[in-house]
This record gives C-alpha cells, sequence and structure tokens, in this order.
C-alpha cells in the first residue's frame, strides 16, 4: 500500500512530462470557445439547429484521441517526435517546458473562467428539454407612432403564431385569447397565471416600409428575459423571418427539430411586398368572423393570388375564408366543403408545409363532404390530424 502514493505521483509527474495536462486544458478551452460560438452563430447565419450537437459530438470523440496522441507524441522546435520513456532519460536531463506551451496553458485557464463567470453571472438562465411546454405570443406593439399599421401588424401577429405553432411538443395560444391583452395593463405574471403559459414572447415593432424592424423578448412569467432578438428586413422578407423566429425558439426550447423539419424552416422565398401587404390584410379581416370581415378578407386574399399565383399562404387564406362562412352558417357545407378543397389542394401542391394547412383540415373533419355533418373521410392529398 506504501507504494501506492508514490506510484500516483509518478503518474503525475509523468503526464506533465508528456505535456498531457497542458493539452487537456488548451483542448477543453478550444473546445468551450468553439461551442459558445456555435451556439450564438447558429441563429444569425441561418445555420443548422443540430449543428451544435454534431460540434459537441465531434469534440467529446476527439478528446481522448487528443490525450493519446499527446502520450505518444511530443511537438517540439524540431517537429513532431515520439516522446521517449522515462528509462531513456539521462539522469539530470530534466525536460523543459517551452514557453509557447506555458503561455497557452496560462491563457487557457484565464479563458475558461471568463467563460464560466460570463455564463453563471451574467448569462440568460439555461433552460432544459421540455421546461417550456405552453407558449403566448403577444400582439405586436406599434412603436412607429402610425395607427395605420396596426392591420399589417395584427396579421403578422396570425402569421407568425401560426409559424410557431408548428414546433412539436408545443403548444401556442390562439390569436383570439392572446388579442385579449392587447395593450393590456396586466404584469407578464399576471397573465401567465390566468392562463397557465410557461413563457410569454413580447413582440415589438419600429419601423414598417419597405423595411420591417422588429424586436421579440421571451419571458418566464417571472418575468426573467429568456430570449431576444432584433429583425430588420425588407417586408417581402417577413415570411422568411417568421421561419427564423420559429426555428429560434425551437434552439432556445431545447426543442430538437428533426431533418425534414429544420429543412422547411430553412425554406426562403421573396415575396412581392403587395401580395405581403394583402396577405396579412386578409388575416386581420378573416380574424373578425362577421360577413363584412370575411368579404374584406376574400377580396385581399384574391389580390395576394393575383400578384403571386404561385405563393401558397393566400390560397390557405381562401380556403379559411370557405370555412369560416361555413362555420358560421353562412353557406351550407355543400357549397362551401368544395371551394374549400379547391384552394387548400392548390396550396399543398404549391407548399404541402404550409402552417395553415395543418389547421383548416382539422375544421373539414367536422363536416362531410355531402354536408351531413358526419365526419370527412381523408382525403388522399391533405394531412387530416
Amino acid at each position: 500500500m506504501a507504494d501506492n502514493p508514490n506510484k500516483l505521483s509518478q503518474f503525475w509527474q509523468e503526464l506533465k512530462r508528456r505535456r498531457v495536462l497542458h493539452v487537456i486544458t488548451v483542448y477543453a478551452t478550444s473546445a468551450f470557445v468553439i461551442i459558445e460560438l456555435v451556439n450564438n452563430l447558429t441563429e444569425p447565419l441561418n445555420l443548422p439547429t443540430n449543428l451544435a450537437t454534431i460540434v459537441i459530438i465531434v469534440l467529446a470523440v476527439g478528446f481522448p484521441l487528443a490525450i493519446i496522441l499527446s502520450w505518444l507524441y511530443d511537438l517540439t522546435s524540431e517537429g513532431v517526435e515520439r516522446t521517449k520513456p522515462l528509462i531513456e532519460i539521462e539522469e539530470g536531463d530534466k525536460p523543459v517546458v517551452p514557453n509557447a506551451w506555458r503561455i497557452a496553458t496560462y491563457v487557457s485557464f484565464v479563458v475558461i473562467i471568463g467563460l464560466v463567470t460570463i455564463n453563471i453571472v451574467g448569462g440568460t438562465r439555461g433552460l432544459r428539454p421540455g421546461e417550456i411546454q405552453t407558449l403566448l405570443i403577444l400582439p405586436y406593439q406599434n412603436y412607429t407612432g402610425d395607427d395605420q399599421l396596426d392591420i399589417l401588424l395584427s396579421g403578422m401577429h396570425s402569421a407568425l403564431i401560426g409559424d410557431v405553432g408548428r414546433i412539436p411538443d408545443l403548444i401556442v395560444i390562439s390569436k383570439t385569447t392572446s388579442d385579449v391583452y392587447k395593450d393590456s395593463d396586466k404584469t407578464l405574471s399576471q397573465i401567465a397565471e390566468e392562463l397557465g403559459v410557461d413563457a410569454i414572447i413580447e413582440p415589438g415593432v419600429m419601423c414598417a416600409g419597405d423595411t420591417v424592424c422588429f424586436q421579440l423578448a421571451m419571458n418566464t412569467p417571472n418575468e426573467e428575459q429568456l430570449w431576444i432578438a432584433e429583425y430588420s428586413e425588407s417586408k417581402s422578407q417577413i415570411p422568411n423571418i417568421h421561419n427564423r423566429i420559429t426555428k429560434q425558439i425551437a434552439v432556445e426550447l431545447k426543442i430538437e427539430l428533426t431533418t425534414d423539419q429544420a429543412s422547411v424552416l430553412a425554406e426562403r422565398r421573396t415575396v412581392d411586398t403587395e401580395a405581403v401587404d394583402a396577405y396579412m390584410k386578409g388575416l386581420f379581416y378573416l380574424d373578425k368572423t362577421d360577413r363584412g370581415g370575411i368579404q374584406k378578407a376574400r377580396e385581399y386574399f384574391s389580390n395576394a393570388i393575383k400578384i403571386e399565383p404561385d405563393w401558397a399562404p393566400p390560397y390557405t387564406g381562401m380556403a379559411g375564408v370557405w370555412a369560416y362562412q361555413m362555420q358560421m352558417s353562412f353557406i351550407s357545407p355543400s357549397l362551401a366543403i368544395p371551394k374549400i378543397y379547391e384552394n387548400l389542394n392548390r396550396a399543398l401542391e404549391l407548399d404541402p408545409n404550409s402552417s395553415p394547412t395543418l389547421i383548416i383540415p382539422k375544421l373539414l373533419s367536422l363536416y362531410g363532404r355531402n354536408g351531413t355533418g358526419r365526419k370527412a373521410k381523408k382525403n388522399s392529398s391533405i394531412p387530416l390530424n
């Protein structure tokens, strides 16, 4: 037993002689910096959401390899050389650690301490997977001073709720409920308690012309900020921005997206700004669910289709017009359902992943094609959920 401390001491000295400890320190620091860099650049550069996981796996696999190589080889002024066993070193020939290794090790220690301090003291609280299951997106706050933009912002709010609602294992509160809290004096804590939500997103628009600039902040019921981001893009890029926001929210909530889901959110399309305007206004009036509002929605969706005939969302909006008219008993199911399927099938042809196509079929499932009220059979081209 008396030999054990001596053997441990010899092993420790051998680790230092072979510079394994230096390699571990430098490798850990480099890995820490790389992971932080990937996490911070994922959203701005629209990188795959699973990139951070891949990087961590690669670094984890490389760690033992780095230790083994540092034990076997040494980097000297003459290049890479195999490290001599201790018995081959002449007595009194003490190995000297190069200054470069010393400096790299000291710098690594400082960087590690700094990053840990920033994450503990200055960083936001990390979420655990599944901690946020219910989310409320409040109506956009209009900070531009132009009240005429409220219709556009209401449409953007509807579209954002629909897009974020595609995130798996996340319940997003409906726009109807969210609108109740527009310009409300209630605190986030009071709203969260009333609705039983785990987090609330507060969006606000600072400018809206040819360019739209807005900010989104996600907070806990205790008003602790989990995430904040600012966007400034051409109005024609609003659908793409919503995809980026949806993707980033999934990242922040630690919700793993499948490869297909991440691919859908990575799709980009430039849309005519007048078509975007018409579509957003159509969503605003569709939410009114009265005869006048539904008629205006129909006009705006029709206009958007004329401008951008190959853009799917206006067709889903038009399907919604017919669905709401049927739901409110303004027209019979026998008249509405063929029109709903006509527009919805067209939307599916153009974009099978359009978020509204996942909502309208649920309404259709309440009606048969013949208007008898029996549950409709699944149509081969429409994902009835």
